[in-house]
Order: structure tokens, then C-alpha cells, then sequence
């Protein structure tokens, strides 16, 4: 019964979208929304909110230092409560303080609220986070050191109860209220502070220190350990609350249309659905997003995190998949790039791709796909930005990839028998500088659409990738001056929406403060068009 749904489906869905046969060229997309989340668009993970805590003691316990990797119970610890928040001062404790908030995801963002400061005389009061293996021996904590000469904020690492490296990212902090946040990237972690709704990134970890000491990728760590809030008990701090979430980050980047597996789009409960990189600092301090989105407005809305699963115990954070239902199989499915590993931790090899694949439908939550990379064998060169379909009259898989060659990215087309077999390339290089490659059908015919360095949004005939034209936009990410390399991702909509076909793209300005030389991009830009006829 569910395979005849989805046959009906697929040809109620053809027959509606497909029989308008149009060309792209001859499309007039127009701009209507812009934005860019800024960890705006998130999934609640844990929380510690104080206005509804009932036996604080059993809710958040307090946890001493252990002489093993156990918890031990800080029995000096005594919560203070005014007006719902929290109050922490020398009444609560005997020393240093360190409350469970929650568990540990490889790749969720961690923050506290912290609402007001006092020093007292020479006091010097300390609030911060605390990443830390039950028992309390190792450590990764960031602290904000909030008064005083030495005020700042602090990245320390505990080992066997030892503080082994102390660095100082900030010599001030805010005298409002304000949040400190941290983002995991699994082998390292983004410092930022919220002041009056304004993020401002602090710095980041960039060497070996911090997965040396806790490797939150592997799961046998990530389960013993918890999320924390600590503070020193000097002076009086006032905190609201303290959360952890899965995060759309501070830029959306990599959209690409989840499909069936002939490219159809995945439309369901009136809403499309994408993959996208939910960017840190960088690209490879990125998580694979999704979100859907009804595409009559603009209601774009997180849904989950996908990771990967390579057999050997991590969760990695490869990126720019190509998710699809495959229902010749009942089973989801993806073309991967292989971004999973960060400071010569685990390097890109190899063909660039992985394939993956997953029985659970990974759009929702929290969700791991087993991966493997694809080998050379199977593919040549250095490849990014896969999208891949079966076409049923050839009875052939088609995939298109942006390749590297002599440090020059273009794009190529390959055929196989299967998905995940070995493929034969269609097409050689082209000369243009590619990225963001997709495929996507105009009524029955497929084309290529990429974005290149200098130019705008391109059409390539499929599968030869004979240039065409640019799309036809009225105000395009960096107008007025080229789109340059961003990605198009186009799907076609049936009789009813506003427009019949959207477009959605972004743009690559990286944030505020990040002079490394890191991908941190980018905004959402949302466009619709119709065919000409329609909008006579």
C-alpha cells in the first residue's frame, strides 16, 4: 500500500509539475525574502530554567571533584533562588561550584544567561561552562572572569583533576547582562557573547589540546560526560538560565533540495525540504543541517542535524549531502562531502565523497547515517558538491560533482548502474570555475545549474554541460555585483502555490571577526517565478 502511494504520488506530482516544459532562461526570478539566522533557529536539547525547578538538588545536582571517573556529590552546595533566577555567592557553597544542566551532543551549542555581576571588596567572580567527564577530572571549561584586572574570558583544560593549559581569548566583558556561548565542531569549539541580541565572536580553539583531552565525536565519551554550569562563589552573580540546542549557527550555506530519487522534490505537509550547512567559524566547523519550509512564505524551520557514522566509533560532520528517498528501496540515502575532520585530524582524502545511507528518516532530530567513503576506484580526482538521480528510461544513475582540477574547481558528469557502484565519466572538466553543482528537471528535461567565480547563477545543458545562460534574477546574492559562488537550488511546485517555480541561494560574507581563513557564510535568499504566461 505505501509503494502505491508513492507510484500515485509520483505521477499525480508529473503530470501537474512536469508537463510545464519551459526553459529556465526564460524564468523571471524574483526576490522576496533575505536571511541570515544568526543561532536563531534551533532545537532545545537541555535546559536550566530556574523560575521551574522543583528540588533543585535532584534536577541539577552539584558534583565535586572525584578521585575517579565517577560522580561525587557536592553536598556543600545550597541553591538560592530570587525572583526566578538564580543567585550564586559565598552563601552557597564552601568553594568552587558545578551543577549538571545536561548531556553532551558533538555538536550542539551550549550557553548561560548571565543577568547581573557584583564584586565584593577584591572578589573576583567566575561563571562559565563546563564540558566535563563524570568525577570531574577532565575538563573543558570556558569561563568568564568578570571583574578585576585579569577580567576576560578564559579557555581552561582539566586533566586528572590538573589544569593543564589555561588560554585567554578576551580581556573584557560586558557590563550588562549577556550570554556566553560556545558552539562544539566535535574537534573543537567557537566563543561567542550575546549582548543586547548582538552576537560577537571571541576566538577558538586551534590545536590538538582539546580532542587530545575529550573527544566528543566518540561516542563512548559523549555519554559520560555532562554539560555544566561553574562558578567560583565570589562576589554575587545572578543567572537566569543556561541551555544547550542544536543550532542553524551564524550562517546557512549548501542548500540543496531533498528529492526522491529522480529528482522529484520531497514535498510533504505542504512543506519543502533542504539540507544545509549549518556553518560555525569555518566550513569544516559545520554541521549538516536540515531545514523545511512552506514555499508559499517564507517560514524556513530547523528540523534536525545529520552525522555520519564511518564504523570506526565517531559521529563525523561531513556537510553539502544530497539526501534522498530512494523508493525503489524504502530507504534514505545521500552523496556526502567528506568535511568530517578538522586540524590535519582527519583530512580530506581521496575522492572528496562519501555515501550514506539510514533506514530512520534523518531529517528529524538528532540523527546518524552510516557512511563510507567512496573510494578511487570507484570515482577519479578530488570531488565536492554531489547530486545524483536514476533515471528510469536508461535505467542508469547520473551524478554531477564540482571536481578539482589543477587547483581549478569545475564540474563533470559521471554515470553508473548503481548508486553507489562505479561510475563512468560522461562528460570531461568543463573550463568554468563551478560550484554548488545541482541537477534539477524543468518539466521532463533535466539541467545543470552552479554558480562560478565572476559570474552569476549558470545553466548547463545536461548531460554534456554545455553552457546555456545565466538565470534570470532581479536582484541576485551580492547584487549589484556578480553572485560569484553560491549555489542554485531550483524546484519546481504544483498548481496552487503563488509562484511555480522557487529558487533558493545564499550569499558568503563571513561573520564579524573571523579573519582566518575559514568559510563562515552565508544568508538565505528566497526567489519565485513563473512561467511568462502566467504573469500576463
Amino acid at each position: 500500500m505505501k509503494n502505491l502511494f508513492f507510484l500515485l504520488y509520483a505521477v499525480i506530482f508529473a503530470t501537474d509539475v512536469y508537463a510545464q516544459d519551459v526553459s529556465p532562461l526564460d524564468l523571471e526570478f524574483q526576490r522576496l525574502f533575505v536571511r541570515r539566522f544568526i543561532f536563531s533557529n534551533n532545537i532545545g536539547l537541555s535546559e536550566f530554567k530556574p523560575s521551574e525547578i522543583v528540588a533543585f538538588e535532584s534536577m541539577h545536582p552539584a558534583f565535586a571533584v572525584a578521585s575517579e571517573n565517577k560522580p561525587l556529590s557536592d553536598e556543600s552546595f545550597q541553591a538560592k533562588m530570587l525572583g526566578g533566577n538564580l543567585v550564586l555567592d559565598a552563601t552557597c557553597g564552601t568553594g568552587p561550584a558545578c551543577f549538571y544542566v545536561g548531556g553532551i551532543y558533538p555538536y550542539a551549542t551550549y550557553e548561560i544567561d548571565v543577568l547581573s555581576v557584583d564584586a565584593i571588596g577584591d572578589q573576583n567572580p567566575e561563571i562559565g561552562i563546563d564540558l566535563a567527564r563524570l568525577g570531574l577530572r577532565d575538563r573543558i571549561q570556558v569561563v568568564a572572569r568578570l571583574s578585576g584586572k585579569e577580567k576576560g574570558v578564559y579557555l581552561r583544560l582539566y586533566n586528572q583533576a590538573v589544569l593543564e593549559n589555561e588560554t585567554r581569548f578576551s580581556d573584557s566583558i560586558p557590563a550588562g547582562a549577556f550570554k556566553l556561548r560556545i558552539q562544539l565542531y566535535g574537534c573543537d569549539l567557537g566563543i561567542f557573547i550575546e549582548e543586547q541580541g548582538v552576537t560577537t565572536y571571541i576566538g577558538h580553539t586551534q590545536d590538538k589540546k582539546f580532542i587530545d583531552l575529550l573527544d566528543f565525536r566518540k561516542k563512548a565519551v559523549s555519554r559520560e560526560c555532562t554539560f555544566n554550569v561553574v562558578s567560583n562563589l565570589q562576589g554575587v552573580t545572578i543567572i537566569g538560565g543556561a541551555r544547550s540546542y542544536l543550532s542553524s549557527g551564524i550562517g546557512q550555506a549548501d542548500i540543496r533540495l531533498i528529492s526522491y530519487e529522480d529528482l522529484s522534490p520531497y514535498l510533504e505537509d505542504g512543506r519543502l525540504w533542504f539540507t544545509f550547512s549549518a556553518r560555525g567559524i569555518g566550513i569544516a566547523q559545520a554541521s549538516q543541517g536540515v531545514f523545511s519550509m512552506d514555499p508559499s512564505v517564507f517560514d524556513v524551520r530547523l528540523e534536525g542535524i545529520i552525522v555520519f557514522d564511518h564504523g570506526d566509533g565517531l559521529l563525523r560532520n561531513n556537510i553539502s549531502s544530497h539526501l534522498f528517498f530512494d523508493r525503489n528501496v524504502g530507504e534514505w540515502r545521500a552523496y556526502v562531502c567528506d568535511f568530517g575532520g578538522t586540524n590535519g585530524i582527519d583530512e580530506r582524502i581521496g575522492t572528496g565523497l562519501l555515501t550514506a545511507k539510514s533506514s530512520k528518516d534523518p531529517r528529524h532530530g538528532f540523527s546518524v547515517m552510516q557512511a563510507k567513503r567512496v573510494e578511487p576506484e570507484k570515482m577519479e580526482g578530488h570531488n565536492e558538491d554531489p547530486c545524483i538521480f536514476y533515471d528510469a528510461e536508461t535505467k542508469k544513475w547520473w551524478l554531477l560533482t564540482s571536481a578539482f582540477i589543477n587547483r581549478n574547481i569545475t564540474s563533470r558528469t559521471y554515470m553508473s548502474d548503481s548508486w553507489d557502484g562505479i561510475f563512468t565519466p560522461v562528460t570531461p572538466p568543463i573550463s568554468l570555475n563551478s560550484t554548488g553543482t545541482s541537477i534539477q528537471k524543468i518539466g521532463n528535461t533535466p539541467y545543470i545549474f552552479m554558480g562560478g567565480a565572476g559570474s552569476n547563477l549558470r545553466v548547463h545543458a545536461f548531460p554534456g554541460l554545455e553552457l546555456l545562460g545565466e538565470l534570470n534574477t532581479d536582484l541576485q546574492p551580492h547584487w549589484p555585483k556578480p553572485a560569484g559562488r553560491v549555489w542554485a537550488s531550483i524546484v519546481p511546485l504544483p498548481e496552487g502555490y503563488p509562484y511555480r517555480f522557487v529558487l533558493l541561494t545564499m550569499d558568503r560574507p563571513n561573520f564579524p571577526g573571523i579573519k582566518v581563513n575559514n568559510w563562515s557564510y552565508g544568508a538565505l535568499y528566497f526567489y519565485g517565478a513563473n512561467p511568462k504566461g502566467d504573469n500576463e
